[in-house]
């Protein structure tokens, strides 16, 4: 996503993730996109730009569930979430998830 400059405005080089996750504990979601600063989900339901909420992103075997803020949405298409108030634990797994994605994993 670039700004009004045209300058990417993401921190984190994302990777491809498709893969089923939960909003909220109870909504069925897919995610195309993540990064270690968020993720982009595909979503008929809108959710309210800044609006906090729970995505539950599988790990291989377990889950891992984690604060997200929505930065922006495209209705009909899906939204940007960022990762948000990650505890230690939670940057560490989300990191290995991405490395794992990228092809970067040891």
């Amino acid at each position: 996503m670039n700004d009004e400059h045209g300058e990417e405005r993401r921190k984190s080089q994302r990777f491809p993730f498709r893969e089923d996750i939960l909003i909220d504990g109870a909504k069925l979601c897919t995610s195309n996109e993540i990064s270690e600063g968020g993720l982009f989900v595909s979503a008929i339901q809108i959710f309210e730009e800044g609006e906090l909420i729970d995505v539950t992103i599988p790990l291989g075997g377990e889950e891992i569930t984690v604060k997200g803020q929505v930065k922006y949405c495209q209705p009909g298409i899906g939204m940007g979430v960022m990762f948000h108030n990650l505890t230690g634990e939670q940057k560490v797994k989300i990191k290995k998830l991405v490395e794992r994605v990228s092809g970067r994993s040891s």
